[in-house]
């Protein structure tokens, strides 16, 4: 069993970055957009009750970049700003199906 799927069950699917800090906390992990240098790429964001952190996936664990741009650009982001985005619909479904 791999790691991903070890994780599945605390996989915080309603999890969404601009509501972390507010009310309860939940621990657990969620799949987020990371966008450095012009990049997106897939990251695991995982949350505990006092720390939260971002792990970028490997090369051969991410997906196609244009799901993770239209991701971003659906949240009225844009590539030019580094920033952690929401995963979309489509995301969701390519990591259920390629990493879990």
């Amino acid at each position: 069993m791999n790691f991903y799927q070890e994780i599945k069950d605390s996989v915080l699917w309603d999890f969404r970055l601009e509501d972390e800090f507010k009310g309860e906390r939940h621990n657990g992990y969620a799949f987020v957009v990371d966008v450095c240098d012009k990049k997106p790429r897939l990251a695991l964001y995982m949350m505990k009750d006092r720390l939260s952190k971002t792990q970028t996936l490997q090369d051969n664990q991410q997906p196609p970049e244009e799901i993770m741009v239209r991701a971003v650009e659906e949240q009225g982001g844009n590539l030019n700003l580094d920033n952690l985005y929401n995963i979309s619909g489509e995301l969701r479904s390519w990591v259920e199906k390629n990493l879990l």
